[in-house]
Order: structure tokens, then sequence, then C-alpha cells
């Protein structure tokens, strides 16, 4: 660590703590590592930029989201100390192809269990989740490498139309401040209950040799991550062929816009 810290150009702060056995393993892991990282690369002088994966329970009075304000407040007090750049995204829900099910992901959990033929459970279909694309986090990240992140402010007074200028004032006491987040700019917000929904309506579609609506970004993108999930058997289906005098004819999919092919 030491000589990296010494010689890289942009620093993706990407580790973290978030199921520990002991819960003194959070601060340990998300504000302790933060430090010596910070502390390594101002030994070195080194004023790379520094990008730091933080979540959206840093907001929140818990052990892990304390453990991650913690972080991020020793990450800011070092770039307004030392005059470096720092970039720190409190990340929502992130949802993707191969993310562990059964671990920190409603998504991971639901994909798998329906595509291997089991059950799952939902609690509060009503319950409002907050999801990025790991596909769009990446885009961002190489984004922020080449100078091109995307700050919160623009896209919060775009959220809250309705309150611009308490929300301006917020993040003018930020910016003073030298906390002012980064943020990915694609994000859905969706009802638990219709994820669940939508996850089961692939598993059928595939019975029935459909394929969803691809022109909806959301669909498209859990599509995908359903498809990872798939049971290696299941990537292939038998066909059947109807034959006459005219010749054969054999469907093998069909969408919901441009009928069978």
């Amino acid at each position: 660590l030491e000589t990296y810290t010494q010689e890289c150009d942009f620093v993706f702060h990407l580790a973290g703590v978030n199921r520990p056995k002991d819960p003194a393993e959070y601060k340990a892991g998300n504000f302790g590592f933060t430090s010596t990282l910070l502390d390594l690369l101002k030994k070195a002088n080194n004023k790379a930029p520094v990008m730091l994966a933080s979540s959206i329970q840093a907001a929140l009075d818990n052990p892990y989201g304390t453990s991650k304000k913690a972080g991020e407040d020793r990450l800011f007090d070092y770039g307004r100390e030392n005059n470096v750049k720092v970039l720190v995204y409190r990340f929502p829900n992130v949802f993707g192809k191969w993310c562990r099910p059964n671990y920190n992901s409603a998504v991971a959990t639901f994909c798998h269990h329906i595509a291997n033929g089991l059950p799952i459970q939902v609690n509060d279909p009503e319950v409002m989740l907050n999801l990025v694309y790991i596909d769009d986090v990446v885009e961002e990240l190489i984004g922020a490498l080449c100078g091109r992140e995307h700050r919160e402010e623009k896209e919060q007074v775009k959220a809250f139309k309705d309150d611009v200028i308490n929300v301006v004032k917020i993040n003018r006491e930020r910016v003073a401040a030298g906390k002012q987040f980064c943020t990915v700019p694609v994000s859905y917000k969706v009802k638990l209950g219709d994820v669940a929904e939508l996850i089961q309506s692939f598993r059928e579609d595939r019975e029935k040799l459909q394929v969803p609506d691809m022109s909806d970004a959301f669909t498209k993108k859990l599509y995908a991550t359903y498809l990872s999930y798939l049971p290696e058997d299941q990537f292939s289906y038998p066909l059947k062929m109807n034959v006459d005098s005219r010749g054969s004819f054999t469907e093998f999919i069909r969408t919901p816009d441009r009928g069978q092919v």
C-alpha cells in the first residue's frame, strides 16, 4: 500500500466492511483503513484525487452508517487541508450481474431464487428502493477518473424543483464546508413488490418464448441481471417445428412490439 500511494495518479477507494461478526470492525474497516490510506498519501506528498465509495446509510444512526460517515468526514478534511480533490459517492442499492445473493442485495436474492425455482419473501411490497445499475456506476467512475464526475448540486436541483431555494442553500453550506457529494446520474426509484413481480415475469416469459419490453431501460438492465443467475441448463430450450405441405415453421422467440421470430 505504501508503494501504491507513492506512485498512483488516482485512488478508487472501494474497500469497506458491511457484514462483520464484531461491530467494532465497522470503524476499523470504514474509518481506520481510510485514515491509513490518507496518511500514506500525505506522507508521500501525493496530491492524487481520491474517490470514496460511501453509502446512503451514512445519513443513518447505526454502526455501519456512522462508520461510513466518519470515513467521509476524514476524507473531506484531508481534501480541504491538503488542497486535494476528493469525490465522495453515497451509493444507493447497487444491482447487476453476478452480485452475491442472500447477502446485502434484495435484487440479487430475488433473481437467484426465482431463476432457480426457490421461493422469495417480500415483507413490505410498498417499500421504495433507490437502485443504480453496476454498469452505470462503472461508467460514472471512469468519467470521474477523466475529470467528468457528476456533483450532487445540479442533480438535486433537478430532483427537487418544488424546493429549489432550500436545496441550493443546503448545497452551498456543504460546499462551504467542503462536503459536496458526487452522484451516479442514472438511478431508479422502484417499489420492492414491483421489482419482485417483474423478475417473476422474466421466468414466465422464458417459458412462453417471450422477451420483455427492452425499450424500458430499467427492465432491460434488470433482465440482463436476471439472466446471469440462470442455471446453465436453462439457457437452451426445445423448439417445436410445425410442418405441412408448404414447408416448416419454427418459432423461437416473440416480442411484445415486433411479434414472432
